[in-house]
């Protein structure tokens, strides 16, 4: 499974309501989901995310993308457009490269010398 269909299956799953936290808007989450669908595979984004993660699970494992930012996707506006999916997609790229950033910087003050 590539990494955009498993971004898609756990989207899909906090949906149907497996995930951390509740959606509150599940029409907005699924016009997300939609999005991201029609991605393509070369999207600069997705391949970003996917690399991000591999590292140290910073996308994965990101309580303010999986806790905060899913669930409470809708909240802001009334009617979800592409460009609120768009502008998830960018925080979501946004919180895992600072969280990655977080995590080197950490492994770096606890090199030796």
């Amino acid at each position: 499974m590539g990494f955009q269909e498993e971004f898609l299956a756990e989207l899909e799953d906090c949906l149907r309501g497996y995930g951390a936290v509740p959606v509150r808007h599940p029409a907005a989450l699924a016009r997300f989901i939609d999005y991201v669908r029609r991605l393509p595979d070369d999207d600069v984004r997705l391949r970003c995310l996917e690399g991000v993660d591999q590292g140290s699970g910073s996308f994965w494992n990101n309580p303010a993308i999986w806790w905060e930012q899913v669930p409470g996707f809708g909240e802001a506006f009334e009617d979800c457009r592409e460009s609120h999916c768009h502008a998830l997609l960018d925080l979501m790229l946004d919180e895992a490269i600072h969280d990655e950033i977080d995590v080197l910087e950490m492994e770096i003050r606890e090199l030796p010398g």
